[in-house]
């Protein structure tokens, strides 16, 4: 059955990779509509927003409620996209502004570790940047649960990534760094374990507190990545050197300048944060649970 389940599923990702832009939006708008799909999601979206965007009254927030999960559900479409499309199937999806500073960072010979964030279509831009550099660059991931699903995801992950390593493996992922490779790192979603809380758009964030910890074990440059989709579907991803003081030894300001660089980033295009994530679901010492 499982194996059947992962066949289904990279069926299904072949055929969202040959989409355009356009029909990817229309599917994903088609996908919204379905209540059963999105009733959980749409109450997580709808709590997080509010919590972020206080100063929004009921329409506004409607509006952008709305908004995300079109977006969102797009970008889980991209990611299939990401996964199962060619390299002609990618062709001019995306517009990328700051490769000369991966490419330099690469000629000093000491690896480059790119964080981005969870914005929803960050695995396609992962992937159009690993394709752009003519080169693999590994991954940092929380595994599948369903072992076959996660067989056909690292399998097709590794076709731009090389590598793949889970969210504990820090030392084989430090490793690539050192060796000279660039690598991708998302280290934005909710934390339960070596926790720092931080401010996220006003609302304290349960935040891994060993980011500034990977970093410096990896060495190599930082580079920062951002990615926003523009009206006709195109990724203007944009790569840019990360503060001169960062990561800092201190884990909460570490932390605390990244969860503002990423409020500040997405106040552009906010339907395309990864508002449908818990984000908030690990809570301070002493209140309730926001979910």
């Amino acid at each position: 059955m499982a194996q059947w389940l992962a066949r289904g599923f990279v069926w299904l990702g072949r055929k969202v990779a040959g989409l355009s832009p356009p029909a990817r939006a229309r599917l994903a708008h088609g996908l919204v509509r379905l209540p059963w799909v999105n009733t959980r999601r749409r109450r997580i979206a709808s709590i997080n927003l509010a919590l972020c965007f206080p100063q929004w009254d009921a329409a506004a927030h409607r509006a952008l409620l709305q908004r995300t999960l079109r977006s969102n559900a797009t970008g889980a479409l991209e990611t299939l996209c990401a996964w199962f499309a060619s390299r002609e199937q990618l062709a001019g999806g995306a517009h990328i502004s700051g490769l000369v500073h991966l490419h330099a960072a690469l000629a000093e010979g000491r690896g480059v570790v790119v964080v981005g964030a969870h914005y929803d279509g960050i695995e396609l831009a992962m992937r159009h940047v690993a394709d752009a550099m003519g080169q693999p660059m590994p991954i940092l991931v929380r595994r599948h649960n369903n072992p076959a699903i996660e067989s056909a995801i690292a399998q097709a992950r590794e076709r731009y990534a090389g590598q793949i390593f889970d969210k504990k493996d820090i030392a084989g992922f430090a490793a690539q760094v050192r060796a000279g490779k660039a690598v991708f790192y998302v280290p934005d979603q909710n934390a339960a374990r070596r926790t720092v809380f931080v401010p996220f758009l006003g609302v304290q964030a349960a935040t891994l507190g060993a980011i500034g910890g990977v970093l410096q074990r990896c060495g190599g440059r930082v580079l920062l990545l951002w990615a926003q989709r523009d009206a006709q579907g195109v990724q203007q991803i944009t790569l840019t050197p990360a503060w001169p003081d960062w990561p800092s030894s201190d884990d909460t300001a570490t932390a605390a300048r990244y969860m503002q660089w990423i409020g500040e980033s997405l106040q552009a295009a906010p339907e395309q944060y990864l508002w449908v994530h818990r984000r908030f679901k690990t809570r301070p010492p002493g209140e309730l649970p926001i979910y």
